[in-house]
């Protein structure tokens, strides 16, 4: 039985936007050195035998039954500060991206057409359907995942601790409440509260949908929230995997000047946490 690592990739380095701290906090690659800083951190509190780092695609078929899905995202704005930042961030973004592809034994997942977290239950279920799995991010989309088997764990790299399954469907519950951050409506007048115990009462999230306001709103949520289906695009993923190759990786530790990631001890010991994995 193998030990796997899933990260949230695009959930972490978005993550490591805010982190501060660590000998370089501020500076031109401030996300790149805060992401493989956490990279070695957490691949090393696992001690994963296999590492995923799942890339996000077009979001198609989420864009096809709504098109403002996620459309609260878009940066539009002609503040320059603002502009330089994000640009900034998607330089910074390709070259962990890059790196992972090119220097690091981490297996990397896309498909052009579909979203990271799509990805993620299809290798669970097409590579390691008897591994034990461990999830890291901080969405709690994934909270679908979980099931009383324990087989696959959600850890939360913030609060450093797992999350629990919910005794109902949790994708049924969010789909009442609706996602902000994606820009997900919910079904009109029902909370978090209120959308519980609905699914607490035997029968009552049946009754509700013979409702036809309350049957379109939550089929609509529902279909966006609820992890696709992959098996048909299956072919269509691309993985990658390098192998580790320290020389490129203090170079380009050196010329983004991060002078705290190139003593001896410490790169030793950086390169010590990768060198396993398969």
């Amino acid at each position: 039985m193998k030990r796997v690592l899933i990260i949230d990739g695009y959930n972490m380095i978005h993550r490591c936007r805010f982190q501060r701290g660590g000998g370089f906090a501020e500076g031109e690659f401030s996300i790149v050195y805060n992401f493989f800083r956490t990279l070695r951190s957490l691949v090393g509190e696992f001690s994963p035998d296999i590492v995923y780092f799942p890339i996000d695609g077009k979001p198609a078929k989420r864009l096809e039954k709504s098109s403002s899905y996620k459309a609260n995202r878009k940066i539009d704005t002609e503040d320059l500060e603002v502009v330089r930042y994000w640009e900034s961030f998607r330089i910074q973004k390709n070259i962990i991206l890059s790196s992972l592809r090119e220097v690091y034994p981490i297996r990397t997942a896309y498909h052009p057409n579909h979203e990271a977290d799509d990805l993620v239950p299809h290798i669970i279920s097409e590579f390691h359907p008897e591994d034990d799995v461990v999830v890291a991010s901080s969405d709690t989309d994934f909270i679908q995942l979980l099931s009383s088997s324990g087989r696959v764990k959600l850890y939360n790299p913030i609060s450093k601790e797992y999350r629990s399954a919910t005794e109902y469907d949790y994708v049924s519950w969010k789909a009442m409440v609706g996602d902000k951050t994606d820009n997900i409506p919910g079904v009109r007048g029902i909370g978090k509260v209120k959308a519980e115990s609905i699914l607490r009462k035997d029968g009552e999230l049946e009754r509700r949908l013979l409702d036809p306001s309350f049957k379109s709103s939550y089929d609509h949520s529902y279909s966006l929230i609820k992890f696709m289906d992959l098996s048909e695009d299956k072919d269509d993923i691309l993985y990658t995997r390098a192998n580790l190759d320290a020389e490129s990786i203090t170079q380009s530790f050196e010329d983004m000047g991060f002078s705290s990631l190139l003593k001896d001890e410490y790169l030793e010991n950086y390169f010590d946490t990768f060198s396993g994995l398969g």
